[in-house]
């Protein structure tokens, strides 16, 4: 369900669950700059183009791409774009009512804990138990992961810088880029992330809620 504001500046719902409901916000200096959010439940906001400026009734803040910044329940916020156009993703926790901090609890991609594996992907991590499980990750070139699934964790995943070099590819199905909306991927649903570029690419992944079992690889079955 996609609201406009004028022609750059429109509210689109990308998702929406009994788990997890996504916002895309594209706000313009020129036609639409200021705009109001409060949701009933704990919430994520990240920028993913442009910058904004954040005000509550007790603090006030400004938000570049790659950065994010967590929004208790009911609370008031106003956003304005700062650049001419600002691109923003909010992450509504359906049913989390947790977090009772009115200050604005802000990171940012390559600022937060970080784990390099044995196979070249890095993590930059905030996860968040009561939430979930929120990181930053950066696949090699061409790297492709194992087949695998969560069982009971819907994963928003959304590129940053998208070029649409980050693809998903589903159990028996065609590569499929992930577009700049990015995509939820449904709890016990069997995929592998690809990067089909020549260059490292690096995602926003939000996991809710925070997997018991982790990842679950899917074994492939061999026929003699």
């Amino acid at each position: 369900m996609k609201a406009t504001f004028g022609q750059d500046s429109w509210q689109n719902i990308v998702h929406h669950s009994d788990i997890l409901r996504v916002y895309e916000v594209q706000l313009s200096m020129n036609e639409h700059a200021n705009h109001n959010f409060c949701f009933p439940f704990d919430s994520l906001l990240t920028v993913a183009d442009g910058q904004i400026f954040l005000e509550s009734p007790i603090e006030e803040t400004s938000l570049k791409a790659n950065q994010a910044v967590w929004l208790s329940h009911n609370q008031a916020i106003r956003c304005v774009a700062v650049s001419p156009l600002a691109r923003l993703f909010v992450v509504v926790f359906n049913g989390q009512n947790t977090r009772h901090q009115d200050r604005f609890e802000r990171f940012a991609s390559g600022t937060e804990h970080k784990h390099e594996l044995a196979s070249g992907v890095t993590h930059w991590r905030v996860e968040n138990k009561e939430f979930g499980k929120i990181e930053w990750v950066m696949l090699p070139a061409l790297y492709k992961e194992p087949i695998h699934y969560l069982k009971e964790s819907e994963e928003f995943i959304l590129p940053l810088n998208h070029d649409h070099s980050l693809c998903v590819a589903f159990e028996d199905q065609d590569l499929l880029a992930i577009g700049e909306s990015g995509l939820v991927i449904s709890p016990g649903q069997c995929r592998s992330l690809v990067n089909s570029a020549n260059k490292p690419i690096t995602y926003l992944s939000i996991i809710t809620p925070y997997p018991k079992h982790s990842r679950i690889l899917k074994l492939k079955a061999h026929h003699s």
